[in-house]
């Protein structure tokens, strides 16, 4: 061997550089660069200089191959470490993923190979976020994709039930990647159960496939698994839950028509409509109330779907759903006209509120003023604890929403059953601000509206005494 190749395995390879510049640049017969020398050597520490030096790591031979090609291929083991932390390559794909011209990435050698500790490593290794290099083969749309997967699926057993960071596997990441060969490849050539296969949260490939916006991975599933329609995650929710959640009006009709039930409920009694009320998906809620959806179905809580809308800040979605499709938010009750409520006796006026949404607060203002058939108006209504909208805002310290409560004609000396008025809600929470301008506006804590209501009781009670006396004087 000569001086240049025993360079690369040389523990001072600094110091013969600075005798021969030259080596840092040259290339042999092959094309191969002073780098692919050290990774053939496993001499990380002088792969490192070399870069240092101006080296790319992603330089190749007249083959195409890059040093990880021949790191894998001479089982480097320390080398192909630190490619694997290297991260991506200029083209954005894992270094093991880098084909030469003849499309043989370093997964294929070390796939191929029948040296087991040079197979075991880049074919099991897991890089910072937990990912195998099968997870990454199937999550990248790539020309030797498929062949790539069936190479590390049928060397290494526990590359496809091997998890992310994420408890995510490959065939969950396939579902995700809209990678339907390999997803294929696992079904139907490899006879893998795709659709037993659960991550960390319960959720199947279909349901990830759903979260993702796959149809042609869905639809395939659901002709090839038979997927159990009831089928939950760890927070009670089907892929239509899931669907509705996301916000996809057409996988919501490709589940709806295969069989999902729109009556299903969450862990928290949720509906898919409830849950797509919350996220503002208007064409979602107008889809599943088409399809038959109760639009007055009940949460944990007792709320509908509109509450929903108020909790998640959806204006155009609330005002749609009461305006447009027909949501209830009053009721009768012996014949009166009043809101609804929900287990703690609050309004959607409250839930507004509570979540802080002026937009919200407004439209169901607007709708009441346009309405106008409540017994007393929405403002003044108090839950089981005498609480108004305006307390909630003002214990929540939501500004914006006091000023539009104000505006609509809430009352900012209302008292309840703790003998608070808004004002001392505001000050106990220590919202300043709030309380201020509360003060501004003429608003008392609950001793001082006592005060003023005895002092004026008693100005009336002297008023009326004195014109009785003068009636009698009269007299």
């Amino acid at each position: 061997m000569d001086e240049f190749k025993m360079c690369y395995f040389h523990a001072d390879m600094e110091r013969l550089v600075k005798r021969h510049r030259e080596w840092i640049t040259f290339r042999d017969n092959r094309g191969r660069t002073a780098a692919m020398h050290s990774a053939i050597a496993d001499n990380v520490r002088n792969l490192q200089f070399l870069i240092r030096k101006g080296l790319s790591l992603w330089d190749t031979d007249s083959g195409g191959a890059t040093a990880l090609h021949w790191a894998t291929q001479c089982a480097a083991a320390k080398v192909v470490r630190f490619f694997l932390q290297s991260g991506k390559s200029p083209r954005g794909l894992a270094p093991f993923l880098v084909a030469d011209k003849d499309g043989v990435t370093p997964i294929h050698i070390a796939a191929a190979g029948n040296d087991s500790p040079s197979l075991g490593l880049p074919v099991d290794a897991k890089d910072s976020s937990g990912l195998t290099p099968l997870m990454c083969a199937v999550g990248v749309p790539f020309a030797q994709g498929v062949d790539v997967c069936r190479l590390l699926a049928r060397r290494k057993e526990m590359s496809i039930s091997a998890r992310n960071r994420d408890g995510l596997s490959a065939i969950h990441l396939a579902a995700i990647a809209n990678n339907l060969p390999v997803l294929k490849l696992f079904a139907e050539e490899m006879g893998k159960s795709v659709e037993e296969i659960k991550d960390r949260e319960n959720r199947s490939c279909l349901m990830w496939a759903v979260c993702a916006g796959n149809v042609e991975v869905i639809e395939y599933l659901v002709r090839k698994t038979s997927p159990d329609r009831q089928a939950r995650d760890n927070h009670g929710f089907t892929a239509l839950h899931l669907a509705a959640m996301v916000g996809n009006e057409n996988i919501c009709k490709v589940l709806v028509r295969q069989g999902w039930n729109l009556s299903e409920r969450d862990k928290l009694d949720n509906t898919p409509l409830h849950l797509a009320a919350g996220r503002g998906h208007t064409d979602v809620v107008r889809f599943l109330v088409t399809a038959g959806a109760n639009m007055n179905e009940k949460d944990a809580m007792d709320r509908t779907p509109v509450y929903w809308a108020c909790f998640g800040g959806q204006a155009h979605t609330l005002y749609c759903m009461i305006k447009e499709l027909g949501f209830e938010w009053r009721t009768t009750d012996k014949h009166r006209r009043v809101p609804i409520t929900d287990a703690l006796g609050q309004t959607p006026l409250h839930a507004a509120a509570f979540a802080g949404f002026t937009a919200c607060i407004n439209v169901l203002l607007n709708i009441e003023a346009e309405d106008d058939c409540l017994i007393s108006p929405l403002t003044g209504w108090k839950d089981k604890h005498g609480e108004t909208a305006l307390h909630v805002a003002c214990t929540r310290g939501k500004m914006d929403c006091v000023l539009a409560l104000l505006k609509g004609g809430a009352a900012p000396n209302a008292v309840n059953d703790a003998k608070k008025t808004c004002l001392q809600c505001a000050i106990d929470n220590k919202h300043s601000n709030i309380a201020e301008y509360l003060r501004s506006q003429g608003a008392l804590v609950f001793t001082e509206l006592s005060e003023t209501a005895a002092r004026v009781i008693q100005s009336w009670w002297r008023t009326v005494t004195i014109r009785g006396r003068l009636r009698q004087i009269r007299i």
